[in-house]
Order: C-alpha cells, then structure tokens, then sequence
C-alpha cells in the first residue's frame, strides 16, 4: 500500500477533552495508535478551566512529539458556572507535578466551527470521542443540526450507567458540570457508543501492580503517565483506603481503538438538569434506542493498549 493509500485509511479522529491527568493518558494513547488521523484536538472547560485544559492538551502532544492541532472550545456549561475537579487533578489539572509549558499555541479557530467544517469536509468519516463535558457537542449539534447525520461514530466517556456516581452519588462527573449539554446530546437523532463510571469501575481501574508494571516501561511517557496520578491516588488512599485509581478516559480510548470485544446494552437516556440529583442519567433500556452503553469490556484490551501507548 502506498503511503497515500495509508493515510486515506486511517480512521479521521476528533478528541474532545478537558484535558487533565486521565484525558492525557488517553490523548497518549490515541497519537501512539497507528490507525488514527488525529484531524484535530478540542478543548472544553471541564475538570480544569479552559486555558489550563488547552494548555495540557498541547503539552501532551509535544511529549508524544506529535503536531496536532488544538482547538479552544466553551469555557463554561451551557446554563452554569463551571465547577472543576482541581481537588483531584491538581490546580494545573496534571496532578500538580508541573510546570508543564508547551512551546506551541492554540489554534485561532474556535472548535465549535472547526468541529463542524471537518465533519463537513469529511462527511461519514469524522469519529469523535469525547471525554469531558459535552458543552462543545451541544453547541455543534444545536448551531448546525445537519452534521449530526454526517458523523461517522461518537464515543462517549460520561454517565453512571447503572451505578452510583464519582461527584455526587448520583452522577458522574462529566454529565454534572453540563447536564443541559448532555441532555442535548445524548437526545439527539446520533448513534452513540456510551463509557459510563460504573463500568470503568470494573474494568477500567489500575492497582498497585498495575502501577509497578507500568514502571517497567521506564520511558518518559510512562514516567509521565504515572506522575500525574499522583494526587489522584493520594485522594483514593484517603477516601477508600486503595491503592488504585479508575482511569474513565483511557478505558473509552482503548473502547474506541478496539471494541470487539465489548458488549453493549441499546437505551435512551434522559438528564435530570436540577436540584440533588443534578446530571443523573435515567437509563430506559430499549433495543431501538440510540445509544449503546457499554456493559462488559475487555480489561486485557485496556491494560495492553495503555502499555503500548507508554513505549
């Protein structure tokens, strides 16, 4: 196959993040894959502020010494002021460990505009995957209806499934900061592959051999990748007296480089936008639904593509 046969067959990718220390592992793990044509990374406020989240974005790709372009996107919900995670990921997002300054900037674009001239230079091609609040989806979906149908695949890393939450009791983080836009998104016309919490629980989780073997690797995306966790598993000894920590992001990422080996449930999905159970998806099991929570994934699939990506 020649060079230019290769590069067409490469899966047109789209990550949208609000990058902080799971969203770079699985950004590492998506510029290591050999089958994507990352088209492009875009940001959205999140677990850290807008800034901060384009700014590790940029970070990792340096580290992983691929150019990518980064794409600003929204830098509050839809109908809230932003609450992030900076009590586990770090004020910098990345755990703290840094500074950590890319040499390279943002893009002028906006992502809204470029998401969706993308997705119109490339119609049934583009896959995105999103792993971080779906503020920069909704406004997509709502500003130009019409690419819904022109997305080839959207991966989603968001909800409880049918489990409890990692904010709330009730929900998960990515759904809580911007119920309005997930309520959007996951109740329009699209065909949607969904990585809830509860199952990153299960299969998604790395312990303290995980971690040891992980330091085998002895390279400085490794390095990287298990620094970062740092103040993460400081949180986990405290609260669960474990150590280990669920990595939600690279479980979709893994789920999106290779899922055949995973089981999907079809359901619509509704938010609970207010009150106690703010960002709550109410899960209706329906085999014509439009989307497909994952139920059962390979963990050795997780495990090998995260060490692979660290090499």
């Amino acid at each position: 196959m020649c060079i230019r046969d290769r590069v067409k067959s490469l899966r047109k990718i789209i990550i949208d993040t609000d990058t902080a220390t799971d969203d770079a592992v699985a950004i590492m793990m998506a510029l290591k894959n050999d089958h994507f044509n990352i088209k492009a990374i875009t940001t959205v406020a999140g677990n850290v502020d807008l800034n901060q989240a384009t700014s590790n974005a940029l970070y990792t790709c340096e580290l992983c010494e691929k150019y990518i372009p980064v794409y600003k996107g929204e830098s509050h919900p839809l109908k809230r002021k932003l609450e992030t995670s900076k009590f586990f990921h770090g004020k910098d997002g990345l755990g703290d460990t840094g500074p950590y300054i890319p040499s390279k900037k943002a893009e002028s674009e906006n992502a809204i505009n470029e998401i969706i001239s993308l997705i119109n230079k490339h119609p049934n091609e583009i896959e995105i995957i999103a792993i971080g609040p779906l503020t920069n989806i909704a406004k997509v979906f709502t500003y130009e209806p019409s690419v819904i149908k022109k997305i080839k695949s959207l991966y989603i890393m968001g909800g409880i499934g049918e489990g409890k939450g990692n904010i709330t009791e009730h929900a998960e983080f990515n759904f809580w900061v911007d119920p309005a836009a997930a309520d959007i998104v996951l109740n329009s016309e699209m065909n949607i592959k969904m990585i809830a919490w509860d199952t990153t629980q299960i299969y998604g989780y790395l312990n303290k051999k995980n971690f040891e073997d992980l330091k085998k690797i002895n390279t400085p995306l490794s390095r990287f990748a298990i620094n970062i966790q740092k103040k993460g598993l400081e949180y986990y000894k405290i609260k669960y007296n474990e150590h280990k920590i669920d990595l939600a992001d690279p479980l979709a990422m893994a789920v999106m480089i290779n899922d055949e080996d995973t089981n999907y449930k079809s359901c619509n999905i509704k938010i609970i936008l207010d009150g106690e159970e703010r960002g709550k998806d109410l899960v209706s099991f329906n085999k014509n639904g439009n989307i497909k929570l994952a139920t059962q994934v390979s963990r050795t699939n997780f495990l090998n593509t995260l060490k692979k990506s660290l090499v």
